[in-house]
């Protein structure tokens, strides 16, 4: 019944596009984005909110700088920012942490402590990881970012490398497809703050009708739904919310 009052509210709405709104969405990023099987965790969170709101939309996949730029010159409606003036609610939650093998014995609970350990790292992680590891990343002869992805988790179980600083469900994600035993335990520290991402639009009104339709998802139970659709070590106890749930 919640949810079919939600509807009704939303639906109220007039039309507001003719034509689907272009959204910016990222290129294939496992468990959030796959572009080849329009799929993940982020791609149907927005799909469902636009399809809630009302609204028609098409994905153009590109990096988010790219997004972004488009955005600005009106070749997009809406794209993935953490900040601008015209920008939603945060959707998703991405968590980086520093990830090392549990057999290292490391203690890493500040960046500080990352200072003589080998380390990967995804592209441009010392733009977004604060200054101080900006400072870190300094150090070639022990720092390198590198992609894709399973490349960072091959190293680092290969013991090629310290640690991996990567969103903790990317890299399960991954570690799941080239250790399905488990025979190497993982520890993540979360030495870094999260990341929340919004989307940011041309358009104040379709950025209130997402905002609505996004409320509206939170409380359904519809992010538990893709924890147990994408995240096989995901309890399904919702008394503790997903990881990557505002």
């Amino acid at each position: 019944m919640k949810w079919l009052l939600s509807l009704c509210c939303l639906i109220v709405y007039p039309a507001l596009a003719l034509e689907p709104l272009r959204v910016g969405i990222g290129e294939t990023k496992l468990p959030y984005v796959s572009s080849e099987t329009q799929s993940g965790i982020e791609y149907e969170i927005i799909q469902q909110a636009f399809k809630l709101a009302g609204i028609p939309i098409r994905f153009e996949h590109m990096p988010n700088k790219r997004a972004q730029l488009l955005l600005s010159l009106n070749q997009l409606d809406a794209a993935i920012n953490t900040k601008g003036q015209i920008v939603s609610e945060p959707y998703i939650v991405y968590q980086n942490m520093a990830i090392s093998r549990c057999a290292s014995q490391f203690n890493i609970q500040q960046v500080s402590d990352l200072q003589g350990k080998s380390v990967v790292a995804f592209h441009n992680a010392n733009q977004f990881l604060g200054e101080e590891f900006a400072q870190l990343a300094r150090d070639k002869a022990h720092y390198q970012e590198i992609s894709p992805q399973q490349l960072m988790n091959r190293m680092l179980l290969s013991e090629r490398v310290d640690v991996v600083i990567s969103d903790i469900n990317i890299f399960r994600h991954f570690n799941l497809e080239l250790d399905p035993k488990g025979s190497q335990k993982i520890c993540p520290f979360a030495i870094f703050p999260p990341t929340r991402y919004r989307l940011e639009f041309n358009d104040a009104v379709i950025r209130d009708r997402f905002n609505l339709a996004l409320q509206q998802l939170s409380q359904n139970g519809f992010y538990e739904k893709m924890a147990q659709k994408y995240l096989p070590s995901f309890s399904g106890n919702t008394a503790k919310k997903p990881s990557f749930q505002p």
